[in-house]
């Protein structure tokens, strides 16, 4: 009979493990999906006022200005930066954004970025 009991109260104690264990994989998620969410919204606040203050002093006051390539000044040449070549195996430039410059109104610092959104085929 000691068998039977202490199989039984194995049985019982792997249920009450098995049970408690499901409850920490939710929590796990929970805290999971919770961190993901702070990540995104710091991300987001991050990347939307990327472009609004000056990195070097501060200032508020970003224009944007053009900055270009050559000499004639009737047929400038846009510059594009590459946005594939360090993912390409090949290590060319298989894909290219415009880069767009902001300047500020304060000390004059030229904030340049690429346009991610604005994709465009290039060589």
């Amino acid at each position: 009979m000691a068998y039977r009991d202490d199989r039984e109260a194995m049985l019982l104690q792997l249920a009450a493990l098995e049970q408690e264990n499901e409850r920490l994989r939710r929590e796990l998620a929970d805290a999971d999906a919770r961190a993901r969410g702070v990540a995104d919204d710091t991300r987001e606040r991050r990347r939307s006022g990327a472009h609004k203050t000056c990195v070097m002093c501060g200032g508020v006051t970003l224009l944007p200005v053009a900055i270009f390539a050559g000499h004639d000044t009737r047929a400038p040449l846009p510059l594009h930066m590459s946005t594939l070549r360090f993912t390409s195996p090949s290590g060319g430039f298989t894909h290219s954004a415009p880069v767009h410059s902001l300047a500020c109104s304060t000390c004059g610092f030229i904030h340049n970025f690429i346009d991610m959104t604005h994709r465009t085929q290039g060589g």
